[in-house]
């Protein structure tokens, strides 16, 4: 039975921490209310199921979950996936659109649970850089964008920046001055916070941690407070407010399973879902590690992420994530062991069982003002100042996944993104990077002909293949060795250089063997140096190498010395 239980609650370790877990506990769990209400109003969903998914979910990653310190939940990117795949099939808060969303996180649980099974960990380096923070970028501008409505006081639907400006300039007759007095105080209030209330505490001689403690609960206050300025200046009936939030704990609810169409048509959304939930809880999740100089299971974290999104089907839920801002509230509050998400979630509970009344008069304003200060860390724009400067096909990748999520949405902008990276891909490796290389001096260094002073031989040529040899370059490779050839008319003996090839396919192995057969067609043999002991173990069996009639040296040295006249002749100098 004990070997059935998690790693720190076998060995003992959470009694060694309860104390500081205890205290991490209490204060994600409150400081996180406001993000979890927020959230679900993101998602197109009552703000109590924000709640919903931070109880039940988050016990079961806390028990099944990579990390000791990842916090999960709802969080602002996949609350707007979540948005944007179910708006097209059901009204936001009607019940259909609520059993979608239930649905929704059922579909991304099961997809990172077969992932798990799969051992698809490695598939969080299936993003290129520019590609996520563009991503996260136009994500965070569409959830600011989108945010606004509440401070405005308007009723505005769409999944792309253009769709949204044009609904706020629609109605920009029926604007309510209350709410954007609200909203932009308190915009303005957590901002001055962010900026300034750690450094003014330090002055004061405050430590850090308890400075950083203060600056996460003045959000409280200050929705504590507008509360009770709505409620006093009698505001309720004419600024939107949270309202009714149902007494008691989620339900166990099987989920309605949709129409066959639907079903089809939300898988697409759901794979893109889990893909974007499991690289962002992971990069967070593998950060914390490696400061903490602990070991961290890909694998491990989808099947955590996996069943707990799973979970949160099944309790009136919606997908959700490990988040940045949770965990760094988390890891700064003093979390030592998954036990902090566990009072947490019990907080969230007791919310829930003695304290949902106190949420009616909260303007939604003060929520949307929440998110978009919060969001507006994801923006993310020194990604692409360091890209444009050292990779230009990677500030491509930016640019191109930026501007397709915010003038297509989401979905079509991941998918957009991951297209240009791959095509950029297949690019670099269709021009593989070659070089004509010579001896340098008397050493055994073999050296580009372009960059250094070397020996070259007129009947010798040695070229340095730097790429895999696959189908998509080997065309380009023999015409580059062609091209090479004819440059040295007097060339009798050519040798490929493999020190960076791993992989030699099937097409480049025929593509191999026709040029050797030209070559000695027009009496110049083909040779093969510095071949990996693992490529040359897979390709040992081959007809490419049973019928190569060319040598295969141990080194580039050695075939130079081989091969190369009695007579050197120096032909480049720089």
């Amino acid at each position: 039975m004990k070997k059935l239980l998690p790693t720190w609650l076998q060995n003992g370790q959470w009694r060694q921490h309860l104390h500081q877990d205890i205290i991490a506990g209490l204060v994600v769990g409150i400081v996180v209310i406001p993000q979890s209400l927020g959230y679900a109003l993101l998602a197109g969903l009552p703000p109590v199921y924000g709640l919903y998914a931070a109880i039940v979910p988050v016990l079961i990653y806390a028990l099944i979950g990579a990390s000791n310190t990842q916090a999960v939940g709802p969080v602002a990117i996949t609350s707007i996936m979540t948005a944007q795949a179910l708006v097209p099939f059901a009204q936001s808060h009607s019940s259909v659109y609520i059993a979608l969303a239930a649905f929704m996180a059922l579909l991304v649980g099961v997809i990172l649970l077969f992932a798990a099974l799969l051992k698809l960990g490695w598939i969080m380096q299936f993003i290129s850089r520019g590609v996520m923070a563009a991503f996260i970028t136009g994500a965070a501008v569409l959830i600011i964008t989108g945010q606004v409505k509440y401070i405005l006081g308007v009723s505005v639907q769409g999944d792309t920046l253009p769709h949204l400006l044009y609904g706020f300039w629609q109605q920009q007759a029926v604007i309510n001055v209350n709410a954007v007095m609200i909203g932009m105080s308190a915009v303005l209030l957590l901002l001055l916070n962010r900026l300034y209330t750690v450094q003014t505490l330090n002055r004061s001689n405050l430590s850090t941690y308890a400075a950083n403690l203060v600056s996460k609960l003045i959000p409280i206050v200050m929705l504590i407070a507008a509360s009770l300025w709505v409620y006093q200046a009698q505001l309720f009936g004419h600024i939107a407010v949270v309202g009714v939030i149902p007494a008691g704990l989620p339900s166990f609810v099987i989920p309605q399973w949709p129409a066959w169409q639907q079903w089809q048509a939300l898988f697409t959304s759901a794979l893109l879902i889990a893909l974007i939930a499991f690289i962002s809880s992971a990069s967070v999740a593998k950060s914390v590690a490696l400061q903490r100089q602990e070991h961290f299971d890909a694998n491990k974290e989808l099947l955590g992420l996996g069943l707990a999104n799973i979970t949160a089907a099944f309790f009136k839920g919606l997908p959700i994530t490990g988040g940045f801002s949770r965990t760094a509230v988390n890891v700064e509050a003093g979390a030592k062991t998954p036990l902090a998400g566990v009072f947490s979630a019990l907080v969230m509970a007791l919310v829930l069982l003695v304290a949902s009344d106190w949420f009616y008069y909260l303007p939604l304003a003060v929520l949307g003002a929440g998110v978009i200060v919060a969001v507006s860390n994801l923006l993310d724009l020194q990604t692409l100042k360091m890209a444009w400067h050292s990779d230009k096909t990677e500030a491509g990748a930016y640019l191109v996944t930026l501007m397709s999520v915010l003038l297509f949405g989401l979905q079509l902008g991941l998918l957009f993104g991951l297209f240009f990276s791959i095509a950029a891909l297949i690019w670099r490796s269709h021009q593989p990077h070659m070089a004509v290389v010579g001896q340098v001096g008397e050493t055994e260094h073999f050296r580009n002909i372009l960059r250094h002073q070397v020996t070259t031989w007129p009947t010798l040529l040695l070229i340095r293949i730097d790429e895999n040899l696959f189908f998509g370059n080997s065309d380009s490779i023999a015409n580059r060795i062609w091209q090479e050839i004819e440059a040295q008319p007097r060339v009798k003996n050519v040798v490929l250089i493999f020190s960076a090839v791993n992989h030699v396919d099937l097409s480049s192995q025929w593509m191999l063997q026709r040029l050797e057969q030209q070559l000695s067609e027009r009496h110049i043999q083909l040779h093969i140096a510095e071949i990996k002991g693992f490529v040359m173990d897979v390709l040992a069996n081959t007809p490419f190498i049973q019928q190569w009639r060319g040598q295969i040296f141990l080194t580039t040295e050695q075939a130079a010395n081989t091969l190369k006249p009695a007579e050197p002749e120096l032909e480049y100098n720089l």
